[in-house]
Formats: structure tokens, sequence, C-alpha cells
């Protein structure tokens, strides 16, 4: 691997310092994990790091789709706290009403139209954003998005609108 960049199987340039941030964000990430810095942890950590490392170039230069976030998309997720404390009260009353027998808990898949493309590099970011966001909340999971039909498949437990987020970024109610 050269200090200028390695390249990946598409022929594009992945510098170095992408690597070198991946691999301090991961070692960061595994102190962070064990809470400590014990030789054997540090060991046993070095060991993950390089392995998935080498696992994300590995995916880097396998993936086909290129994607690109706008900074206009990844602002959307300014909305995420709040979707977060109102989700947790809409679960937190499903679990009590499912344990004092008041209503079964739903589970509800749901459907929604999305702006899709497969050569779009900007719209497939925003599909990535999307599934990303409105998995964060509690009460909703993002399946997964179709470009052949154009929709987009989800979970919740209490069947709400489609967030505001989520249509700001290609969702069709």
């Amino acid at each position: 691997m050269s200090r200028a960049a390695q390249k990946s199987g598409k022929g594009e340039t992945f510098p170095f310092s992408m690597i070198a941030v991946l691999a301090i964000s991961l070692a960061i990430g595994w102190v962070w994990l064990v809470a400590g810095t014990h030789l054997d942890e540090m060991i046993v950590g070095a060991a993950v790091v390089v392995v998935a490392t080498l696992f994300l170039l590995l995916v880097h230069r396998s993936q086909p789709n290129a994607i690109q976030l706008h900074w206009k998309d990844v602002v959307q997720g300014w909305r995420i706290p709040w979707y977060m404390a109102s989700d947790t009260w809409v679960v937190t009353l499903i679990f009590f009403k499912d344990l004092l027998h008041l209503g079964p808990a739903g589970s509800y898949y749901r459907v929604c139209g999305f702006k899709c493309s497969k050569r779009d590099p900007a719209i497939l970011g925003r599909g990535v954003l999307t599934t990303i966001y409105m998995t964060a909340t509690p009460n909703t999971i993002a399946l997964g998005i179709d470009p052949q039909s154009s929709r987009m498949l989800f979970h919740q437990l209490e069947r709400t609108s489609v967030p505001k987020m989520a249509r700001a970024l290609g969702a069709q109610p």
C-alpha cells in the first residue's frame, strides 16, 4: 500500500489518509467499547482494527454503486433527537398497554413511494441516509428500498405518518 493512495477495483483512488482515519476511528471505538487500555485488550483490539479495516476496504472495492451525500440531505438528521424522544414515548406506551393487557402491541409493515435511481449517486445517498435516519428511531425500522418499483418498506409498532425527514429525502406518503 503506497503512502499516496491505494487503487480500488473500480479504478478510483482510495487515499491513505482515509484508511488511516478509518483505522483510528475503529481503534477509538474499540477503546471506548472495552473502557480500558489493558495490554491484553489492546492486543485483541489491534487485531480487530486490522481485520475490520481490511474488511471495509474489501467491501469498498466490491461495491459497484457510488453514493454522494449533500449537506442539505445530511442536515435532515437534525430531526432525529425529536423523533427519538417522541418514538420512545410511543414505544413506552405500547409496552405498558401490552404489559397491562390494555391492548396488544402492533406490528405494521408499510410501503411508501420513494424517489429512486440506479445511476444518480445523490439519490442513492438519500436512500442510505433515509434508511439510517429512520432506523435510528425506536418506532420505525426501514427494511429496504426497491429501486425497480420505487418503493420503501418499513416496519412500525404504532402506525404513524411517514416522517417529515424521510419525505425531505425522497419518501412519498
